[in-house]
């Protein structure tokens, strides 16, 4: 019964897999260009996060370089302009040809968060909040190296999200309409994205359809409102999906990768590591007191969708203690 009760509340308050992928309308660019007898190769940010990019090349002939590839970089922010790497023909009078290939993430690879880095609950003060996934207690969908980290939070459709730390806003979508747990879904949440001064970024997502209500570049601090809780992209339910990420060189590429954080409440603040069934009040007025983990009460009946060994998926129901 209690593990029936765990799983169906990790369901409930909400699943992820993947987010939007900000390289779809994001100001950045590489491009070839042609200088003397050779070509160079140069990146252009004009958005307002740094950009760590890999660039290699590909099926090349009789060419000289002056590094060798891949190449890594990181490209500054705000009209940045990077010169990666110059390409000559080997020998002189004879003809040459390469490809290049380019991968690039939001944020510095270089980039690791502050020791004494802390966040405030990412929900307006005076409401309480019951935290689901979180490290260390049931996951569902907390499987990737984005996510490891994540914390889920459960809250009401249209329920105020506000910014956990000051930060620049570098990414945003508020297009998505719906939500469920169907593949084509994968991708769709709603998000904001929001750029630390130690360079981590912190993620808002599945915010309701039209529930953005900050735009890149802007300067926010922590508790600013920035959107609307909702259930857009893969998602079984209206819920907040926190988590603090990183770029890291993985191999040989890039990869975006979450971090453990510090919740913070009360005055003077008090700080805990999120962990599932948590029901914690944002309360930054009153001294800080430790949350307590407190058995999670909910009413009805809930659906648990499960896979089995060999790949099967089977839905039981749990009755849910009220």
């Amino acid at each position: 019964m209690l593990r029936c009760l765990l799983l169906a509340l990790a369901v409930l308050v909400g699943n992820q897999n993947s987010l939007a992928d900000p390289s779809q309308n994001y100001p950045f660019s590489i491009e070839t260009e042609k200088e003397g007898d050779g070509h160079r190769i140069v990146a252009r940010n004009n958005g307002p996060a740094p950009i760590s990019v890999k660039v290699s090349i590909a099926d090349s002939q009789y060419i000289t370089t002056d590094r060798p590839f891949p190449v890594f970089a990181v490209v500054p922010p705000g009209g940045g302009t990077l010169y990666l790497a110059h390409i000559r023909p080997a020998m002189t009078g004879v003809g040459y040809s390469f490809r290049t290939h380019s991968s690039w993430v939001l944020g510095d690879f270089n980039a690791q968060q502050s020791p004494d880095a802390l966040y405030r609950l990412p929900y307006r003060d005076g409401t309480a909040y019951r935290i689901g996934q979180a490290p260390g207690g049931p996951i569902t969908t907390h499987t990737t190296p984005d996510s490891l980290y994540a914390v889920d939070i459960g809250l009401p459709e249209g329920a105020p999200i506000v910014a956990a730390r000051d930060g620049v806003v570098i990414y945003t979508e508020a297009n998505q309409v719906y939500g469920g747990q169907s593949p084509d879904m994968v991708s769709k949440a709603n998000e904001v994205r929001i750029l630390h001064v130690d360079g981590t970024i912190a993620v808002y997502a599945h915010l309701a359809h039209g529930g953005v209500y900050v735009y890149p570049g802007q300067r926010v601090t922590a508790g600013t409102q920035i959107g609307l809780a909702g259930s857009t992209g893969y998602s079984s339910g209206p819920h907040l999906h926190f988590a603090v990420e990183t770029v890291v060189r993985s191999g040989d590429g890039l990869a975006m990768v979450s971090v453990p954080i510090q919740f913070y409440v009360g005055n003077p603040p008090i700080a805990f590591a999120p962990r599932f069934g948590m029901l914690v009040a944002a309360d930054y007025s009153s001294p800080g007191r430790m949350p307590d983990v407190e058995a999670p009460q909910m009413a009805g009946k809930a659906s648990v969708t499960t896979q089995t060994a060999t790949g099967n998926r089977e839905r039981r129901w749990c009755s849910i203690l009220t």
